[in-house]
């Protein structure tokens, strides 16, 4: 999941919060309020931290345009806590606000804006679990490296979007870290390989000429369905 912090001025605080917050299955930017419009055009997030508590800020972000989930950090009185929900704030938390409370509300909002009511999403009987970076296919645990889970995370969060690699590179990997084309290649190679060890060889499925989308494995109790789906094996292969 990719965030991005926006404070009122450069270096208040975000350093901190960003060596708090950033860790597996979190990736972490921070901006200020005049850097925030060419971040958002540059990269693809899933929810906004707004270090800044005053709600007209917030007001101007949505009359931009700005529809991504917003978390408000750092209020200590009711009133502008109010204001803040009243202004568009999908969630408002104190200082007190401990890291892993922090993350798990960032999650919370993110899955909620993608239609997701329960911290686990499911495709099929493929299943991945925010949060817990975990993933099981018929009930089988999938034992994934970060980035893997990474690009599993993003497809799981927007069902039926066809990402091109330059978006999931842009998604996944931070501003000075993205690898070749081909390298994304070699990773999402190897998640295909550990989905159809367990049963779903076609969940992460080629859009051919624009990408990459999630595609939930079949029903084993219909056999219909598992008929359609290895007929489109034999077909793709041919």
């Amino acid at each position: 999941m990719r965030v991005l912090a926006v404070t009122a001025e450069q270096g208040r605080g975000e350093r901190g919060l960003q060596a708090n917050l950033s860790g597996p299955g979190l990736l972490f930017d921070a901006a200020t309020l005049s850097e925030a419009r060419e971040f958002l055009l540059a990269y693809d997030y899933d929810a906004i931290l707004l270090l800044v508590s005053a709600p007209a800020v917030l007001s101007r972000l949505r009359r931009d345009g700005v529809v991504l989930p917003v978390l408000v950090c750092g209020v200590p009185d009711s009133a502008t806590r109010t204001a803040l929900l009243e202004a568009g704030a999908d969630d408002v938390v104190s200082s007190a606000c401990v890291p892993d409370e922090l993350r798990a509300r960032l999650r919370a909002i993110a899955r909620r804006f993608r239609g997701q009511a329960g911290a686990t999403l499911k495709a099929g009987e493929a299943e991945l679990r925010l949060g817990r970076m975990e993933v099981s296919v018929y009930g089988h645990p999938v034992a994934l490296t970060p980035k893997e889970y990474a690009i599993l995370e993003l497809l799981f969060l927007r069902p039926g979007v066809v990402h091109s690699k330059s978006s999931i590179v842009n998604h996944v990997y931070g501003a000075e870290e993205g690898p070749a084309l081909r390298t994304l290649d070699v990773i999402v190679c190897k998640l295909r390989k550990k989905l159809s060890a367990r049963g779903a060889p076609d969940l992460v499925a080629t859009v051919w000429g624009s990408g990459l989308t999630l595609r939930a494995p079949p029903d084993t109790s219909c056999p219909e369905a598992v008929h359609m789906a290895r007929t489109e094996r034999r077909l793709a292969a041919a």
